[in-house]
């Protein structure tokens, strides 16, 4: 109930949110993707935050916001050292990725 007065989010979103974080990270730990503790920690925070946007822009589908997280957690770590902004690139030397 915090993460819903916190982000004024109903309780369907919230429950869509948490699903769908709760998806995109069993499914990073399925493949054993290795973290530090430090990219363990910043890549939640970004991936809540980036999810709780979109389901703020009506998006319902716990598993494409999975997926998204997904996709999220693996340019995170194909882009060591450039901080996330939504909507603007993450770059790399040789690759460039945008969400």
């Amino acid at each position: 109930m915090h993460i819903a007065i916190r982000n004024d989010l109903d309780q369907d979103q919230e429950r869509i949110l948490l699903s769908a974080c709760d998806k995109a990270w069993r499914r990073v730990t399925r493949v054993v993707v290795a973290l530090t503790p430090v990219q363990h920690v910043h890549a939640r925070s970004v991936v809540r935050a980036h999810l709780l946007g979109l389901v703020r822009h009506g998006e319902r589908n716990e598993d494409r916001l999975a997926s998204r997280g997904v996709f999220l957690i693996c340019a995170l770590l194909a882009c060591p050292g450039c901080e996330y902004v939504q909507g603007h690139l993450l770059q790399q030397v040789g690759a460039q990725i945008v969400f």
